[in-house]
């Protein structure tokens, strides 16, 4: 069963439609601290760090000045990196 959630891919681009001042992946690896190619794995579904992926949203949010969180958006971690969040809902893998 496909995911409803958009990926991050979808979102910036949808913003990106929306605005004057596109953000590009390295704008955002480079927001969120993290290598371009972390950033461009996490777009292309591919699983990252759970570290990485909170850098790459929040720097996301930052940005737009949106809000969005794990819950909003479809993002494959690392099997390996799985850890419960704050708000105590097991990160999930694909």
């Amino acid at each position: 069963m496909a995911s409803e959630k958009p990926t991050l891919l979808q979102l910036r681009r949808d913003y990106n439609q929306q605005t004057d001042t596109p953000i590009t992946s390295k704008q955002l690896a480079e927001k969120a601290a993290i290598p371009t190619s972390d950033e461009f794995l996490m777009e292309l579904g591919c699983p990252v760090n759970a570290a990485v992926a909170n850098r790459v949203i929040n720097a996301f949010n930052t940005i737009t000045g949106k809000r969005y969180t794990f819950d909003d958006i479809e993002v494959s971690i690392k099997k390996d990196d799985l850890e419960v969040p704050r708000h105590g809902r097991r990160l999930t893998t694909r």
